[in-house]
């Protein structure tokens, strides 16, 4: 499997801000990679596909996509308020989700948009996931494309079984 056709993260970080611009509701860069990163698992596991065409690397805080944080570093856990622009001009990058795409980023900004920078650090880093493996190879290590996918697909698998034995 491979990035190659799936989309710029720093465009899904944008249409991430615009979903919670509509409700109201702020980012800050730490929350805005991690739902980048959890959108990208999703849709590895619902659709067997990546949203985005670059790997997550491992910092300390959990899997980052270098370029979204190029395009927001300095704020610190101020909120966003602008987005991430095509080089050199105030246009703010852009991509066409197909109707599955965009849901998946819509239910991954609805189930855990409102969650704090660090609640969704703590969720990413957990020892067994993608980011802790990477991570015991070195700070910046890329994670591999088929433990997201995996990691993915097990949360899928029991939230399937929570779901049945409801």
């Amino acid at each position: 499997m491979s990035r190659d056709g799936a989309h710029d993260p720093r465009a899904i970080a944008n249409r991430i801000l615009d979903i919670r611009q509509e409700a109201g509701e702020p980012l800050s860069i730490m929350q805005l990679i991690k739902l980048v990163y959890i959108a990208d698992g999703w849709a590895l596991a619902l659709l067997g596909k990546p949203l985005v065409n670059e790997d997550p690397e491992a910092w300390r805080y959990g899997p980052v996509f270098r370029s979204v944080y190029n395009a927001f570093s300095g704020l610190g856990s101020r909120p966003i308020e602008g987005r991430a622009y095509v080089r050199g001009t105030q246009i703010p990058l852009s991509e066409e989700l197909s109707d599955d795409e965009e849901k998946i980023v819509r239910m991954v900004v609805n189930s855990y948009g409102k969650l704090s920078a660090f609640t969704l650090s703590n969720l990413t880093h957990q020892a067994g996931t993608p980011w802790s493996k990477a991570y015991e190879e070195g700070a910046f290590t890329d994670l591999d494309l088929d433990e997201i996918k995996r990691h993915f697909e097990s949360l899928k698998a029991k939230r399937l079984v929570k779901k049945a034995a409801a």
